[in-house]
This record gives C-alpha cells, structure tokens and sequence, in this order.
C-alpha cells in the first residue's frame, strides 16, 4: 500500500464538485504534499499542478474523475483514464485547492521543499529551473518510485517550525487527552468531570486539578443503588 498521506480541500466552485461525495470530507489523496508538475496553458501561463494519487481510489472514484476531468478538458474519458494510469495520477490545477492535510511523508518532503527554496538559485532564471527539476527528480527517485521512509512524528517538536500553524499546535494538544478519556474513563467520569479534570492535568501538569467534593472511592455501580 502506498505510503503517500497528503489530503486536500478544494474552492467552492471547483469543477469536480459532482463528485466529491464520493470522497471522505470532500478530500481528494494527493501524491504529493505540494504541486510539484508544472504545464503551460492556452494563454502561455505556466501552471502548478497536483497529481491525485490513483493508489488511493476506489474504482468508482477513478472513474468519477476520469469523466469529470474528460468533460472539463473536452476529452475522450477512456484516454483520460489510461493516460492517469500511464502516469500515475490525475493532475489537478493549484488553483482549486483550498487547503491540504498530510502525515509524516507529507511533514518530511514539504520541510525539504522549504529547505530547497531557502537554497536554490533565484527563480525565473535559468539556474532556478535547472535546480527545481534535479529537486524534483529526486522526489520521484526517493518518494515516489522509491521507498524512502519518513522519520515519525510523536509531539510538534517533531514537525519543522516553518511548517507549524496554531491549528497544528491545538491538535498536537488534544491528542494526549482524547487517548486518556478514550482509554481510561468511562462514560459516567466524563459526565462528573473527571475525565475534565485529568486532561486539565495533562495541558498544565505543573498544577494540580481535582474536582471539590468528589470522593475517589465512589464507585460507578454506587448510582445503580
């Protein structure tokens, strides 16, 4: 199974909007955690383009955006679906996407995106070009054709800091206390507050939270009785 983990969000208004309740949360798996091909329009206007990733889909959904992506380019939706087949994916204009949600993979190679940006000659010129396309032949020798494994993320120190956004940071705050209530309390300690409690102990351990008046030795059973 394919490791790639990047999800996007598309604009309102984006021509695959028939079919996006064939996908969870209207997210479409990307092969890639930013739009790495590019093209050339009918205006001459070079385009960044998205690569849906057909490892990910259901054939139903394969097909959907086969004729979805035929009736918007005004091609044949057999010859859409086996050049996605030849090459690997759908591609999808920038334009559209609205948002995006990746994992490990998607943290790793956008925080190599950065580094290349932070680095590489200056856009626009000829030396610019040349670097990005040796960038991108090493995404698919590594990431794509290849098997590289990313490093794992425990906690947010694990995630670059350019790449870190408050609603980031809230999750990474969550999860340590849906596991604990998910795990360690029943429905009636949500109910009383101590699942409450106990997380407020795990966002500020330095303090010490419990809830007045409650007796630990109370048992669940005991309001049956």
């Amino acid at each position: 199974m394919t490791k790639h983990d990047t999800w996007v969000k598309l604009k309102p208004g984006n021509p695959y909007e028939p079919i996006l309740d064939l996908f969870a949360n209207a997210m479409i798996p990307m092969r890639d955690p930013f739009p790495m091909e590019r093209t050339v329009d009918q205006n001459g206007e070079e385009v960044a383009l998205w690569i849906v990733d057909v490892e990910r889909l259901s054939s139903i959904q394969f097909q959907s955006l086969a004729q979805i992506t035929a009736i918007h380019c005004k091609a044949d939706a057999v010859a859409v679906a086996l050049e996605a087949e030849l090459k690997g994916g759908f591609s999808m204009s920038h334009e559209w996407v609205d948002s995006m949600q990746c994992w490990v993979e998607g943290f790793a190679r956008s925080k190599e995106l950065a580094d290349f940006f932070e680095t590489a000659p200056q856009s626009g010129t000829p030396e610019g070009a040349r670097a990005y396309i040796e960038f991108c032949n090493t995404q698919y020798e590594r990431w794509i054709d290849g098997n590289q494994e990313p490093p794992q993320i425990h906690s947010i120190e694990d995630i670059d800091p350019r790449l870190r956004t408050p609603e980031l940071e809230r999750i990474f705050e969550m999860v340590p206390i849906e596991v604990a209530i998910a795990n360690g309390f029943s429905v009636f300690d949500v109910i009383t507050g101590r699942a409450f409690t106990a997380a407020l102990n795990i966002i500020d351990p330095e303090n010490s939270y419990s809830l007045v008046g409650y007796d630990d030795e109370f048992d669940d059973d005991e309001i049956y009785e």
